[in-house]
C-alpha cells in the first residue's frame, strides 16, 4: 500500500475485522511498521483476557426469529403527532413591551424624585462630618493639627518625636529643579528679522 490506510480502515484491522483486498494492502503496509503490529497484539492479547475472564453471552434461541420479530415491533410503531407550534403568541409580544414600559416607568420616576442634598459656604455638596484623625506609625508619637491664617497652611504639631538637630543637611534630599534641554532652547527675546534686500 502506497498510502496510510484511512483511520476506519486501520481501526478494523486492529480488531482482526478485515477481509479480502483491504486486509492485504494494511498488512502489507503494517510489516514496514512494527509498532502497529505491536498495538494489533496488544488489542489481540486484551480480548483474549477479557474472554477468559467473562463468559460468552448467550445468544437467543432463534435469532432470525428474535431480530425479525424486533423489526416487526420497530415498522408497527405509531407515529406520535408532534403539537403544531403557535407562531403567534401573546407572550411573543407582550414580555418585550412589559419590559420597556417598566424601564421607562423606572427612569422617569428616577427623573421625578429628587434628593436635597445640603451644601456648604463654597457650593458643595456636605460631606458627613468627620472629627479628623491624624495617623501616626510609631506607638507614643502624638499628632495635633490646627489651621494657621497667618501662614495659610494647616500645621501639624508632632509630640513624642525627637527634635532634628540645627546641623542636619537636607541639601541630599532636596528637590532642586537642573536645568533642561528643552528649556534652554525657548526663549524670551525677539529677535531682529532681516528685511528684503539684507543678507
Amino acid at each position: 500500500m502506497n498510502t496510510n490506510p484511512d483511520e476506519a480502515t486501520l481501526a478494523l484491522w486492529l480488531d482482526d475485522e478485515l477481509a479480502g483486498a483491504d486486509h492485504a494492502a494494511v498488512e502489507a503496509w503494517a510489516l514496514t511498521r512494527p509498532e502497529q503490529l505491536a498495538a494489533r497484539g496488544e488489542i489481540r492479547g486484551w480480548r483474549a483476557t477479557m474472554a477468559a475472564a467473562i463468559p460468552p453471552s448467550e445468544e437467543p434461541p432463534y435469532p432470525d426469529f428474535f431480530n425479525s420479530r424486533v423489526l416487526q415491533a420497530i415498522r408497527e410503531q405509531t407515529p406520535v403527532a408532534v403539537p403544531h407550534v403557535k407562531s403567534f403568541s401573546w407572550k411573543s409580544w407582550c414580555m418585550p413591551v412589559a419590559a420597556c414600559v417598566g424601564m421607562a416607568l423606572t427612569f422617569w420616576v428616577g427623573t421625578k424624585t429628587k434628593a436635597t442634598p445640603e451644601y456648604d459656604v463654597a457650593g458643595a455638596p456636605k460631606a458627613i462630618p468627620v472629627e479628623p484623625v491624624v495617623y501616626t506609625p510609631e506607638n507614643g508619637v502624638n499628632a495635633e493639627w490646627f489651621a494657621s491664617q497667618e501662614a495659610s497652611a494647616m500645621v501639624i504639631v508632632l509630640k513624642g518625636v525627637a527634635a532634628i538637630p540645627d546641623a542636619t543637611d537636607f541639601s541630599e534630599t532636596v528637590y532642586l529643579p537642573a536645568e533642561r534641554e528643552i528649556d534652554s532652547t525657548a526663549s524670551t527675546e525677539v529677535e531682529p528679522t532681516l528685511e528684503k534686500g539684507q543678507q
